[in-house]
């Protein structure tokens, strides 16, 4: 979490503000859908995954999301086995930069980002999988 003292950080114990990336627009609506209707606060790297650039952290009047709030976590949603980042998928290198924890959903098992966050369980779901990633960081 951004801005925050180490008090603020153990008070933490769900993912209330998620940036959410990935490589198609309807598995980043999907997920989002999810966070939202379990009142979570989402927040995108840009309006659409089909034209990522230029972000919105280099769009007057936006600016990134990391900048402008607390974010608790990144989740990264795959939709293709690919190997390296999608454009897409730069608001996770962002976060993971940033220190912020990493959940990755979809098809996660060849994702580059393996090693640095926490997949989604088979049958899993997107908001306990954001919760259990910033309790285990904080």
């Amino acid at each position: 979490m951004s801005g925050g003292g180490s008090d603020d950080r153990e008070a933490v114990t769900k993912a209330a503000q998620v940036l959410v990336v990935g490589s198609e627009e309807w598995a980043i609506a999907d997920a989002s859908a999810q966070l939202r209707s379990a009142g979570r606060k989402v927040h995108r790297c840009s309006d659409n995954a089909g034209s990522p650039f230029p972000c919105n952290g280099m769009i007057p009047g936006r600016g990134c999301p990391l900048d402008k709030h607390d974010v608790d976590v990144v989740v990264t949603i795959r939709s293709r086995a690919d190997s390296e980042p999608a454009l897409s998928e730069m608001g996770a290198v962002c976060g993971l930069r940033d220190g912020l924890p990493l959940v990755i959903g979809g098809l996660a098992d060849m994702s580059p980002f393996a090693q640095f966050g926490d997949k989604i369980p088979t049958k899993g779901d997107v908001v306990s999988s954001c919760d259990d990633a910033v309790r285990r960081h904080a």
